[in-house]
């Protein structure tokens, strides 16, 4: 390569791909931060929809018990009222009463332990989830924390980047630089200058036509890759 130009575009090429690099980066950042963001929440809800479950165990552990004692208060009247009362059909029927009050305040009871057990091993597990929970959330905080770092970094260094651009612009052809802004308009991705090599083009890979060949080895005016519009140079 003998053309002064395509050098000069060559460092321009150099300083805007790494703006680029600059820009995407910092508009990964929102990206990445609202990602963990909702993973923090989605762990935040498991938790409280874990912890709201052990609440409505808690509930009906005490819907039970103030059951029982509400049973128990009526059975101590009917033991009362059982004295009181003179006929045998009447005393009969009221020691059905009392049994059959015992035998609903005995299973009553015993749905309250098995429910207590499980309270038990429900919270023991959520505590335990919890603390792995917390645990990835104070990470990923982390990670957040780390990201606003990282983005105030890289706009810390996007004015020098884009200063630097500007500088060698100012030091490249008028006539080419317009060449090059158009060749980036047109190009998804860098790099916009590319060399010819074994005729093939060093941007698309393709094999450029004999005319284009030759034509890149003189200096003085710019090229195109008669396949995909890039700067070339031989």
């Amino acid at each position: 390569m003998s053309d002064p130009q395509i050098e000069k575009l060559l460092i321009v090429q150099d300083r805007d791909t790494s703006l680029q690099k600059i820009e995407q980066e910092l508009d990964r950042i929102p990206l990445e931060r609202a990602a963990i963001e909702k993973l923090i929440q989605s762990e935040e809800a498991n938790t409280e929809a874990a912890s709201q479950a052990l609440k409505e165990k808690e509930v009906q552990r005490h819907e039970l018990d103030v059951e029982v004692k509400s049973k128990e208060a009526a059975l101590a009247r009917f033991r009362t009222q059982q004295l009181e009362i003179k006929k045998n059909d009447d005393y009969r029927a009221m020691t059905l009463q009392i049994e059959q009050t015992e035998a609903e305040i005995s299973q009553l009871e015993e749905q309250e332990i098995e429910l207590m057990l499980e309270i038990d091993t429900q919270r023991e597990s959520f505590e335990a989830e919890k603390a792995l929970i917390d645990k990835r959330i104070e990470v990923q905080r982390n990670e957040i924390t780390l990201l606003g770092e990282r983005e105030a970094n890289l706009k810390a260094s996007i004015d020098a980047a884009k200063s630097a651009l500007d500088k060698c612009r100012d030091d490249a052809d008028a006539g080419y630089l317009e060449h090059y802004d158009r060749v980036r308009t047109l190009t998804k991705r860098a790099p916009y200058v590319v060399p010819i090599e074994a005729h093939k083009c060093g941007g698309c890979h393709l094999r450029v036509s004999n005319e284009v060949s030759k034509a890149a080895m003189v200096p003085g005016e710019p090229h195109f890759c008669d396949q995909c519009a890039r700067m070339v140079y031989a």
